[in-house]
């Protein structure tokens, strides 16, 4: 196998992995046209804009190479990941939607926005020390309010919330906020359960 101008030009966008005939592998390559050299290039998998020339001896040490399938996100397997997270007292009404959607039902509009492609979760864990954590997960089990701020520390730093509450409809909800400190914009979070929440807009 040889790392060719026509092979790199036809890949320029895609990943691979490397095997060589010595055993070594190399995973998630790269290949572009050097702008100084204009000879083919590759880059690591943590790599994104600069790298380095093929080696010369690359081509006849080459093994195998295969090139990396993309992750393809299906929206019944982000509803069967949601509802794997969440937690059996929140969010009544998702849960039923997202159930559905988990069977293979119709996608409405708020899952359509906000939850299709890749998930973003984040873990609350490392925000809140153990007594906090303790409190979170009680107003989860009880159903109960609770409030948590964390002021940003220094200037890019964000201001951080959760709150949880009981609303008039009978549904207990939970949020997490990830704000710009003193304007009140940001990430906005469905709070899933006490370690987890999922990302839903930016405003």
């Amino acid at each position: 196998m040889e790392i060719t101008r026509k092979f790199v030009e036809e890949n320029n966008r895609k990943r691979f992995n490397i095997t060589f005939n010595n055993g070594e592998v190399m995973n998630k390559v790269g290949f572009f046209i050097g702008g100084l050299t204009n000879t083919p290039c590759y880059m690591n998998s943590r790599q994104k804009r600069r790298g380095y020339l093929v080696p010369w001896n690359w081509n006849d040490g080459i093994k195998s190479i295969e090139e990396v399938q993309k992750v393809t996100y299906t929206n019944e397997g982000n509803a069967k990941k949601l509802l794997k997270r969440l937690h059996e007292n929140s969010w009544d009404n998702l849960k039923e939607s997202w159930g559905k959607i988990a069977k293979g039902g119709e996608i409405d509009n708020d899952f359509k926005w906000h939850f299709t492609g890749k998930l973003k979760f984040r873990s609350m864990t490392s925000l809140l020390n153990r007594i906090e954590q303790e409190r979170l997960k009680e107003a989860f089990e009880s159903k109960k309010e609770f409030r948590w701020h964390r002021y940003a520390m220094g200037k890019q730093g964000r201001d951080l919330s959760i709150s949880t509450r009981m609303c008039d409809d009978g549904i207990f909800r939970a949020w997490f906020s990830s704000e710009f400190p003193g304007c009140g914009n940001g990430d906005y979070y469905l709070l899933l359960s006490p370690t987890t929440a999922v990302y839903y807009e930016r405003d």
